[in-house]
């Protein structure tokens, strides 16, 4: 936990604290309530085996959920919050020790509060096998929000703490992706509860294990759907450096920067992983550019160049019938687009152009000047960002150049060298991601124009 920051570290140890305390509490209410614990307990242990990650790769979606509320509607707090704690132990097995510990006592710490609320709700005093059972729904439903909500909102606050992140980013980011999946968990809670008190007991986990498995396949599906997403991506990644091998590496080095941009400019997560996608194929096109030019080791005359230049276009076709990449292909069409209007393809000029493009610009450029290249070294970070504010304004946007700046001084940055003995193509206009060559790009039309 030495590693975690202050701030985090004492959420942490709060939180461990807090959790401690009802637990041993928990021990002292529940001595007549150990057939209705060990049952839950052993269900929650195979709700929780195997969680279901979520987009958000910090974050999971976990099976015991349904039995946690199961514990509140049929146990109260103090049995919600030992059930919810013993219960969260078998998906932790590879966290840290203090990652465990910190799950485990904030599940338990939103179970018992869980459980308060939903004994002060009208209709919680309402049997499951009663007759008046419609009157518990509403109860049953604002509980389900208040133990999925304050579940989140922990471990968000653990994760923007510890990733010293803006909370309500965390917040809004991952929500949407947890909160429906729980609230959909929750009912199967419910169903627990109502077999459970109808008389059939303990037999009542094993009845709900068919849905609640079904309900982790569901998912899991989803879970296979986005690592076949990551997947191609890969691949088209790989193509291209097959193909352009002196950049090897540099997709996603400019993925990382225009995510570290994002989150500056406060986007959500979903946007962030579009962002990322998009940062890694920004220079897919290059699967449309003849090889002899992405290779060549002479100097390229203006029509190869212009060859080169085609690539934000053919990029743009090669993802365009990739339906989950969406925003994604306007930041590849445009990451060549200038501010002032030079740029290419479509000489978009200031907020015309797309937001995307004009994060991966500033990226594209700051990690090509701080990348080795074999006829020139790699520039310092520090004259990459006096380059970046040179031409902030009329390249760049000033404000993605800024976000930038202020992300690389909380966070550093460590450029990867490109392998040896590789020679690059362009020594005319030099890398066309470089803030010179782009310059370069410009003028010779002109030049061409007057002569």
């Amino acid at each position: 936990m030495r590693s975690l920051p202050r701030a985090a570290a004492l959420y942490t140890s709060a939180m461990l604290l807090a959790g401690g305390l009802i637990c041993a509490q928990a021990l002292l209410h529940i001595r007549s309530s150990w057939s209705l614990v060990v049952p839950l307990v052993a269900i929650c242990w195979i709700g929780e085996i195997a969680p279901v990650q979520s987009r958000l790769r910090s974050l999971s979606i976990s099976m015991g959920f349904p039995v946690d509320l199961a514990a509140v509607f049929l146990g109260g707090p103090w049995v919600a919050a030992l059930v919810a704690t013993i219960g969260s132990g078998t998906q932790l097995v590879s966290l840290r020790w203090y990652k465990r510990l910190f799950n485990a006592a904030q599940i338990g710490v939103s179970a018992f509060v869980a459980g308060l609320v939903y004994r002060q709700l009208p209709g919680a005093s309402v049997g499951f096998a009663d007759p008046r059972f419609p009157h518990v729904l509403p109860a049953v439903i604002v509980t389900g929000l208040v133990l999925a909500v304050l579940n989140y909102s922990f471990v968000a606050t653990a994760i923007a703490l510890a990733e010293r992140l803006p909370i309500g980013r965390i917040w809004w980011g991952g929500m949407s992706e947890t909160l429906l999946p729980s609230m959909g968990y929750g009912f199967i809670g419910l169903a627990i509860a109502v077999v459970w008190a109808s008389g059939v007991g303990v037999l009542a986990g094993v009845l709900v294990l068919a849905p609640m498995l079904a309900a982790r396949w569901a998912f899991q599906q989803y879970g296979a759907q986005h690592a076949a997403y990551e997947a191609t991506v890969a691949s088209l990644i790989q193509a291209v450096e097959t193909k352009d091998y002196y950049t090897r590496g540099h997709s996603e080095r400019v993925a990382r920067a225009a995510v570290m941009i994002g989150r500056r400019l406060g986007m959500r997560e979903d946007r962030l992983e579009m962002l990322r996608y998009a940062g890694m194929l920004h220079d897919v096109g290059k699967l449309g550019v003849p090889t002899r030019l992405l290779q060549k080791t002479g100097p390229l005359d203006a029509a190869e160049f212009s060859a080169i230049k085609l690539h934000s276009v053919r990029g743009c076709e090669v993802i365009g019938d990739i339906e989950f990449l969406g925003e994604a292909a306007k930041g590849i069409r445009h990451h060549h687009e200038r501010m002032d209007g030079l740029g290419y393809p479509d000489g978009l000029a200031g907020d015309a152009i797309p937001e995307f493009a004009r994060i991966i610009a500033v990226a594209d450029a700051f990690d090509s000047m701080t990348s080795t290249r074999s006829y020139r070294a790699a520039r310092s970070v520090e004259a990459a960002i006096t380059e970046l504010r040179r031409w902030s304004g009329t390249q760049f946007d000033p404000v993605m150049v800024e976000a930038l700046i202020a992300a690389l001084q909380e966070e550093g940055w460590t450029p990867a060298a490109p392998p040896a003995g590789v020679a690059p193509a362009a020594l005319l206009f030099g890398d066309h991601d470089d803030p010179a060559s782009q310059v370069a790009a410009v003028l010779q039309p002109v030049a061409e124009r007057v002569s």
